[in-house]
């Protein structure tokens, strides 16, 4: 049994490239993984990891050793998978990312709602507007706006949300007011660092592309707002937050023309779809934000 655990443990400390990083996954010290790993290979008679004081690295037994150990891994997850979904109930620990300014504002609530019908589920939440690697983060789910990049992971469509050009009544007193796609391109912008700077509009089956730019980018929506309220620019906005922001703060622009609305998914690792504890989680959150007024979400 002890040869089992630290085999497990010892896969975890590989796949996440330290001990702090393992710890925290397996809710350990990092003391005790030290400890356990130490132990192992003290019984198996050989070194597996070299070790620094920034970094770790597999010797040659370690890396063949590896693959034994994450066959094992797997395999016992697969079989408390199994075992957790012939329960009723939820239970065990869900690890989730998402953007910092949606989940502030939108999936910490729905967790804390989620936890009160399910108190036997724990959570981990990582809020970041950086591109996570679900794998190498050791997340269950994570929550992105698409169209996604191809991958091996799994997606679940969850909600669309409807985007509209706004400003701040002080920007449009000052650079004046665009009535048709071809002003645009002249205006300043607050403009969302993954935009690819190109703005699709279609009315009436026609299609218009404009090129858009401007003094002020960033990475994160609430700051995104920020700007745009304070009069630094024309912003692509999700319609939430017009209705959301008191009468009068923003002014929108040119609604008769449409863009492709914001798809919103939870991505998740193959396996992960075969727990209850996921399947329910993801199937609350859509049901959840399906409900929004206006339909009102937005994944950045």
């Amino acid at each position: 049994m002890d040869d089992l655990r630290g085999m497990i443990i010892f896969a975890r400390v590989v796949e996440s490239g330290s001990f702090a990083e393992a710890a925290r996954r397996l809710g350990l010290g990092r003391a005790a993984i030290s400890h356990q790993i130490k132990q192992l290979e003290e019984r198996l008679g050989i070194r597996l990891l070299h070790r620094s004081t920034r970094s770790l690295s597999l010797t040659h037994a370690g890396e063949d050793y590896y693959q034994s150990c994450k066959l094992i891994t797997e395999e016992a997850e697969a079989a408390t998978r199994r075992i957790q979904s012939l329960s009723d109930e939820p239970v065990g620990r869900i690890s989730l990312t998402c953007s910092t300014n949606f989940g502030l504002k939108r999936i910490v609530p729905l967790l804390s709602k989620f936890r009160h019908l399910y108190p036997k589920i724990e959570l981990d939440v990582e809020l970041t507007d950086e591109l996570t690697n679900l794998v190498q983060g050791g997340y269950d789910i994570a929550i992105r706006s698409g169209p996604l990049l191809d991958s091996d992971m799994m997606s679940k469509k969850i909600c669309s949300t409807r985007r509209r050009i706004c400003a701040a009544p002080s920007y449009l007193e000052m650079a004046g007011t665009p009535t048709a796609p071809e002003d645009l391109a002249s205006h300043n912008w607050v403009t969302y660092s993954r935009h690819s700077g190109v703005l699709s509009l279609t009315r009436d089956e026609r299609s218009y592309k404009v090129r858009i730019s401007g003094p002020v980018r960033t990475n994160n929506a609430g700051a995104r707002l920020q700007f745009v309220l304070e009069g630094h620019g024309l912003g692509l906005l999700p319609e939430h937050e017009f209705w959301e922001s008191p009468k009068g703060d923003l002014i929108m622009l040119l609604p008769e023309y449409e863009m492709a609305p914001l798809d919103l998914y939870a991505v998740y690792p193959p396996g992960a779809a075969s727990t209850l504890k996921v399947r329910m989680l993801i199937d609350y959150l859509a049901e959840q934000l399906g409900k929004s007024p206006q339909n009102a979400i937005s994944a950045h």
